[in-house]
């Protein structure tokens, strides 16, 4: 049922606009947005008003996904208060993090500046990693962590975690992080304890039996609400890493995680069904799940979606999805987009100068056998069979392990080079 708002009411804009905040807490944020709307037109009502019911709705844009949307409203929000500590603080999170606009990581430091001045408590731990990370500032490390070390004191979580990280880095300085993770972990930030059982998977402190101090840990993170901990330890289950494999238990964590927003746990799932490795819901089979975590912009995702279509002999939509990966700087993203353009018997959708520009930057992040078969085969497409000829060879000498398969399908295409013949999939 669609709610629509009197503009009738914009007399009592001050209580529309305190109802969408109670909306916006109960994640109904397409009807708080037609509670605001009055108040957006209202000329009764105050800058700072306005400028309230702007931030508002940029919030719940934000909140719903659309940060392009959201901005607008936020700078909207400053026009009309430009002391607004909430908006200047969620306009410095878009060009911190590059959402909706060039990253600009000075400009941000510059709002968090502005924002701290006016009280916003968030403001301090955005200044600390500047100056940690050197990010929209000269790098002064010790600066940083006595501004985090500041913050860790009144008992943030978050400031805890950055200082435990910076410390990790720090040359006999792991034990001092640990404990800082696990401070973290007691103050609210469960995936503190996702970062510390990666410390005793990488071999960066001393256990017993690390595999199970770091499942424990895992496990722990996971009762707390940390999605990350839930996916690898769904991995966990399905490998067999120091738990039984349990491909159950793997998919309920997936779905949790998944439920919560992460899109790794959605290629998890999509490859449990696509393994039959437990039963798909007939409507939700692998393909439902890889295409979800493509279209949230996981490159695991965008590859096993597109490799599907392809199966499917939807090369067109399939070509669209590898360009997204590769648009990421993944390189196998570069790799299949570069294969299909070399290769694919549709002439339409062949396009040797551009599979060679993605070819060579797949090898140049990795010259693996695979990657330099799809050069060689990009070279030809293009008329250098010379060089298609040389880098199949490297390709061959490059095999890792005596592949009978592999190394025929290599030698068959080396056959061809060397006849001036393209290769045709």
């Amino acid at each position: 049922m669609t709610v629509v708002v009197s503009t009738a009411n914009a007399a009592d804009s001050p209580a529309l606009i305190d109802k969408s905040v109670a909306l916006i807490r109960q994640g109904q944020h397409s009807l708080a947005r037609s509670y605001l709307a009055p108040a957006l037109v209202d000329p009764r009502i105050s800058s700072a008003a306005r400028s309230r019911a702007y931030y508002l709705r940029g919030f719940s844009f934000a909140s719903v996904g659309m940060p392009v949307s959201a901005l607008r409203d936020f700078n909207r929000a400053l026009e009309f208060n430009p002391a607004n500590p909430a908006a200047l603080f969620a306009a410095a999170r878009s060009y911190w993090d590059g959402v909706a606009v060039e990253k600009d990581e000075a400009l941000a430091l510059g709002l968090f500046a502005q924002a701290r001045e006016l009280g916003h408590l968030g403001a301090d731990l955005f200044i600390a990693l500047g100056h940690l990370y050197g990010r929209g500032v000269e790098q002064n490390t010790t600066l940083g962590r006595a501004r985090l070390t500041d913050l860790a004191a009144d008992g943030n979580a978050l400031a805890m975690s950055h200082l435990a990280r910076s410390l990790r880095a720090t040359a006999g300085r792991r034990d001092e992080a640990a404990d800082w993770y696990r401070e973290a972990f007691a103050a609210g930030d469960p995936n503190a304890l996702v970062a510390l059982a990666f410390m005793y998977l990488g071999d960066e402190l001393t256990a017993s039996e690390p595999l199970d101090e770091a499942n424990a840990l895992l496990q722990q993170a996971a009762a707390a609400g940390s999605h990350v901990a839930m996916v690898r330890l769904a991995h966990h289950y399905l490998s067999g890493a120091g738990l039984p494999r349990d491909y159950g238990k793997s998919q309920a964590l997936f779905t949790r995680a998944s439920a919560l927003g992460n899109s790794d746990a959605d290629v998890g799932l999509g490859y449990l069904y696509q393994a039959e490795l437990v039963a798909a819901p007939l409507d939700r089979s692998a393909g439902y799940w890889y295409q979800r975590a493509a279209y949230a912009g996981n490159v695991e995702g965008q590859l096993r979606w597109g490799r599907m279509l392809l199966g499917r002999n939807k090369a067109l939509q399939a070509r669209s999805w590898f360009a997204a990966a590769a648009r990421q700087n993944s390189a196998a993203g570069h790799n299949n987009l570069a294969w299909l353009l070399a290769t694919f018997s549709d002439a339409g959708l062949r396009d040797g100068a551009r599979a060679l520009m993605h070819a060579q930057l797949a090898v140049e992040a990795q010259p693996s056998s695979t990657h330099l078969d799809t050069l060689a085969a990009a070279y030809a497409e293009t008329g250098l069979f010379d060089r298609a000829v040389a880098t199949q060879q490297q390709a061959l000498a490059a095999l890792l392990k005596d592949d009978a398969g592999e190394r025929s399908a290599l030698e068959r295409r080396l056959n061809a080079y060397q006849k001036a013949q393209p290769w045709r999939e």
